[in-house]
């Protein structure tokens, strides 16, 4: 539905009309900081009017970068590293051959990304976010740890996963000549969530190897 049809704008084009990604937009809705209707079929439509409104009252309060935006093409930039690379000849891919168990480790992989937006996308509450990341990333060190993968093969897959993310959300990697200063704060922050995910990895892993070897001994 355009604007011209009773000054209703769907999702796509009110994030448009703000200079803001369609997710953040969909998020300011549900919380109710932006007016939206909802359709029987449950699509949101925004007023032009209120649009136009609420950014005269709250400009200051509407991001100019999209971070989500820059997070999100770097999943499908990953996902086409993993296509293009044989990793399944990798120990780290090879140790999880359980159909059930690649889900469940690719569902993790999913929510992890997903706290890699919200990370770089928010200017409070990162402490949250930041603690649900290490949790995956205790996981990741326990899973491993328990179906035997090394240590280096540990470190192996996280760092080509790590390097994936960065790359694509490298400053200037698109061919943008002028480099804005929030390109180079998404991808710091990005590197930091990174490693503090893959810190508590590790350590999670060797209190794994620990718990094992003194179970062993009793």
């Amino acid at each position: 539905m355009s604007a011209d049809a009773g000054g209703w704008l769907s999702l796509s084009e009110a994030s448009k009309l703000l200079g803001v990604h369609y997710t953040t937009l969909r998020r300011w809705a549900d919380a109710g900081t932006i007016p939206c209707f909802r359709t029987p079929g449950g699509h949101r439509r925004f007023r032009a009017a209120d649009l136009t409104s609420w950014l005269e009252g709250k400009q200051t309060m509407v991001p100019v970068p999209q971070p989500e935006a820059v997070v999100q093409n770097a999943v499908g930039f990953t996902r086409q590293e993993i296509a293009q690379k044989q990793v399944s000849g990798e120990l780290w891919y090879m140790a999880f051959d359980r159909e059930d168990e690649r889900r469940q480790m690719q569902d993790t992989g999913r929510s992890l990304f997903g706290l890699a937006i919200k990370y770089v996308s928010r200017a409070g509450g990162q402490e949250a976010v930041l603690l649900e990341g290490q949790r995956i990333g205790e996981f990741y060190g326990k899973r491993c740890a328990e179906r035997g993968v090394s240590l280096v093969d540990t470190v192996r897959a996280f760092f080509f996963f790590r390097r994936s993310l960065l790359r694509a959300t490298e400053p200037g990697r698109n061919g943008v000549s002028q480099v804005d200063a929030e390109d180079v704060r998404i991808h710091q922050q990005l590197g930091y969530f990174l490693d503090e995910v893959m810190h508590t990895c590790l350590a999670s892993y060797e209190q794994t190897c620990r718990s094992h070897h003194t179970e062993g001994r009793n």
